[in-house]
């Protein structure tokens, strides 16, 4: 519920932002650089949310690093691209024209006045890059190196990512590891160096540094305080186990993230039961719980950033086994299955694409027979060419993944019917040889080798021939949920009467995904986080005060 207004309060700002990812950080400079008193609250003890867990890539069309390469890009190419894609089923349209003409002005304000700066990595384009207003490169930007020591003491305090090394997505720091420079990596790790989503938020938080923005950790927000108008004028936040009342004059920006992490809210809105997020646990819907009880009206609550996630389960990370994003499902000689042991979706396909096939349901069975977990089945020859989760290519298999040297004994180690994984196995090899896929069309869609300007039979097709086989689980992950509060143009949030909520702005997964059910290319959801981030700030930073 929201909490009436206490007799005196212990903190009053300007502006009160919610979370330090992407989205909050660029708020919060924002909304200082109008002349506010901003204060940020952490619910977690490190700082940088998902975003410090991610590649850090924004997806920006008309950016300026592509233009400086020459890269052409008009508004109505990329508008003509997202639409596309949406399809009609954005939660709003007009949002859309908001996101593509105000994101390379967020670009732009941050590298005029900030220390964070991109680069182009080259050859890494729009997801379906051959549709029309699709760009084979230049839309999403890599964050460059920056040097943690810069922020002090508040260097230890970026979230770590377990998995990727301190490369640039160009330089392999997402992709293939035989292709790593490891003399760069260790230069970097000496020197405390980041890349991706770490050097986005140490370049961001640097940004706040220099302003003298305070950050509080380990304080979470849990209650919108409301005035008898209907207006949001502050937040019962948590410290140290005590109540702590920050009263904000201009506004409170909620950007501290989805809601993946609570089961009753996942249980309650998505399509799709998540079980294995890919983020950090804090993420429990708090900004869509107070948004709730403000009376806000939401959008795009069924969806998410889906992932097909797996699991190393000698890794951990914060309590939890670390679900994780790699797996080789579009080479060559592997194919994903069901519990019946079939095919039932091309496996190259987005990892926004692919996990939608999880929740078919069939109408005769009355099942959901493509529900995870389902398992990746794949032969010696791509297990000894490529890095499959954490196994690097070549080295022994490690005791936690099935194998077996027979396709009939993999199926029952891994309960899955055998007559149909041997049949299934037997279809994709000859597809493998005969160079097409008539099934699901694998080596024919775009993404599966966007790098290479496409998928192809040589590179996405082959048959799973070589012993040992071996098998992987596929769990429903995400990446975030990206439903919340319906917002406008200015982030603002808006009420179940479809008026705005005064003093109450969202952004990032702590508001309604603008995209709706897509994800158009690396950084599709740090790009819009940060462009509304952008706005919210701007709007409420201008904002008049009021009294509280």
């Amino acid at each position: 519920m929201t909490t009436k207004r206490p007799q005196k309060w212990d903190r009053e700002v300007d502006v009160l932002v919610l979370g330090t990812g992407g989205a909050a950080l660029t708020a919060a400079i924002l909304a200082h650089d109008q002349g506010a008193q901003v204060l940020v609250l952490e619910k977690a003890s490190q700082i940088g949310g998902t975003t410090a867990f991610s590649g850090g890539i924004p997806w920006i069309p008309l950016n300026r690093y592509m233009k400086e390469l020459g890269i052409e890009d008009t508004r109505e190419e990329a508008l003509q691209y997202i639409k596309r894609l949406t399809g009609g089923k954005e939660p709003d349209a007009e949002l859309l024209e908001v996101y593509v003409d105000n994101g390379w002005k967020m670009i732009d304000y941050l590298h005029e006045n900030t220390p964070l700066r991109f680069k182009v990595p080259r050859g890494y384009g729009d997801y379906y890059g051959d549709l029309p207003g699709g760009k084979r490169e230049g839309r999403s930007i890599d964050p460059k190196p920056f040097e943690l020591n810069q922020l002090g003491e508040w260097a230890a305090y970026v979230r770590a990512n377990p998995i990727f090394p301190p490369l640039t997505l160009e330089e392999g720091g997402a992709t293939d590891p035989t292709q790593i420079d490891f003399n760069i990596v260790a230069e970097r790790m000496e020197n405390n160096i980041v890349t991706m989503g770490r050097s986005l938020i140490g370049s961001l938080f640097k940004g706040l540094l220099d302003r003298g923005i305070e950050v509080l950790r380990e304080t979470p927000g849990k209650e919108l305080v409301m005035n008898d108008e209907g207006e949001v004028i502050g937040v019962r936040a948590e410290q140290e186990g005590k109540d702590l009342f920050v009263g904000a004059r201009k506004g409170v920006i909620l950007a501290s993230g989805g809601f993946e992490w609570n089961q009753e809210l996942v249980r309650a809105f998505l399509k799709g039961h998540v079980t294995h997020p890919l983020s950090p646990p804090s993420n429990e819907g708090d900004a869509l719980i107070m948004s709730m009880e403000a009376g806000a009206a939401l959008g795009n609550m069924s969806e998410a950033w889906w992932y097909p996630a797996m699991q190393d389960p000698t890794i951990e990370y914060e309590g939890h086994v670390l679900n994780q994003i790699g797996s080789g499902r579009n080479l060559a000689h592997s194919i994903i299955v069901n519990r019946s042991g079939k095919r039932f979706v091309n496996e190259g396909t987005t990892y926004m694409d692919m996990p939608k096939a999880f929740y078919t349901y069939d109408q005769v069975t009355q099942t959901w027979p493509n529900e995870p977990p389902v398992w990746m089945v794949f032969d010696s020859n791509l297990k000894d060419s490529a890095l499959i989760l954490t196994m690097m290519p070549g080295e022994p298999a490690p005791d936690w993944i099935a194998q077996a040297d027979t396709i009939r004994e993999l199926a029952e180690k891994i309960e899955v019917d055998a007559d149909g994984l041997e049949e299934t196995v037997k279809r994709f090899n000859g597809y493998a040889e005969s160079g097409e896929d008539p099934d699901f069309h694998r080596g024919t869609v775009y993404f599966e080798n966007f790098a290479a300007g496409g998928g192809s039979p040589e590179f996405n097709l082959g048959p799973i021939e070589k012993a040992p086989f071996y098998a992987l689980p596929i769990y429903y992950g995400t990446l975030g949920t990206n439903g919340g509060p319906r917002i406008n143009a200015d982030g603002q949030v808006i009420s179940l009467r479809g008026k705005p909520i005064s003093g109450l702005y969202a952004a990032g997964n702590a508001a309604m995904g603008i995209l709706g059910q897509t994800y158009p290319g690396a950084g599709g959801t740090i790009g819009p986080a940060m462009t509304f981030g952008y706005l919210a700030g701007q709007a409420a930073g201008k904002a008049a005060s009021r009294n509280i």
